[in-house]
């Protein structure tokens, strides 16, 4: 007896090392990699080999994607903030030399160099409101004053507010409208934003004497509606962030040489998606059009 309870207790206080040591090593993985992700160590992940099939296992994939997330988050940050700071500095450059010049009489003060100033500072200002919009959306906290609308109408509407900018750069705007579209509850104000947005777009990246086409119909579940330009297109390997603020597809369209400030279409995506649509953007490639869809539920 006391020597099968000698080997019983080497045999369980072996065991219970061997469990104790199984258990206790992924979590000291864990704690340490959560001290990393605290000092800001985003790249920090639990190597994939010492992945344990098992609930510790699981906890440790999912602190990984965590981890990701976390990063691809702050890079997202710090982009942003890179690119506000090169947005706000180019109309204040401007703005500063021009004054700067004034005050030391290199520059007139006439009507032309009044005239540019008060451009580059109307630029500022609509950067911010565009901005503080996108904050916004993004926080979702704005409220959505749904009531009945006929789709058609808020897109007559939009083409009629932007007729005379279509006409003076020369391009044309077609609208098919369908006589047989279903009503749908959606905020007004919010959807005719994101037809200017888009009727917008289009009309910036479309030269003159090219073509835009608004097309509104009923699909199973959805009302959809369309812009299809004839303008410069959308690369292939850009339309999966084609709707992410401050992106371009073609760096060298600045806002000050007419290439927006890559905030509309994000803002009139998380407007669709608030009212449980969908938003997408199509095209055959460089030069060859865009088309943007976007759908809102019946």
């Amino acid at each position: 007896m006391l020597i099968s309870m000698l080997m019983a207790f080497v045999i369980a206080g072996s065991a219970a090392l061997v469990i104790s040591r199984r258990i206790t090593r992924p979590v000291k993985r864990l704690t340490i990699a959560s001290r990393k992700l605290a000092e800001k160590e985003y790249s920090h992940r639990i190597p994939e080999d010492e992945i344990q099939e098992d609930e510790l296992g699981v906890l440790a994939v999912s602190f990984n994607h965590m981890a990701e997330q976390l990063e691809q988050t702050e890079a997202m940050r710090r982009q942003l903030i890179g690119d506000i700071s090169h947005e706000l500095r180019t109309p204040l450059t401007a703005i500063k030399g021009s004054m700067e010049g004034l005050m030391d009489g290199v520059l007139e003060a006439d009507e032309s160099t009044y005239q540019q100033i008060y451009r580059e500072a109307d630029r500022l200002q609509h950067l911010v409101e565009d901005l503080q919009e996108l904050s916004l959306v993004e926080a979702v906290r704005f409220k959505l004053s749904k009531k009945e609308i006929q789709l058609g109408e808020l897109v007559e509407e939009a083409v009629n507010s932007m007729e005379v900018a279509f006409i003076k750069k020369g391009v044309s705007l077609l609208f098919e409208n369908s006589s047989q579209l279903s009503k749908n509850k959606a905020d007004p104000d919010r959807i005719l934003q994101v037809l200017q947005n888009l009727l917008g777009n289009a009309l910036q990246f479309t030269p003159k004497g090219g073509s835009v086409n608004i097309q509104v119909r009923q699909i199973p579940d959805f009302l959809e509606c369309s812009v299809t330009d004839t303008g410069f297109g959308i690369e292939q390997r850009h339309l999966p962030y084609i709707f992410e603020r401050f992106y371009r597809a073609d760096p060298s369209r600045s806002r000050s040489n007419g290439g927006g400030s890559g905030i509309g279409l994000t803002i009139s995506k998380s407007l669709v998606e608030a009212h449980g649509g969908s938003i997408r953007a199509e095209s055959a490639g460089k030069n060859k059009g865009s088309r943007f869809i976007f759908t809102l539920p019946r």
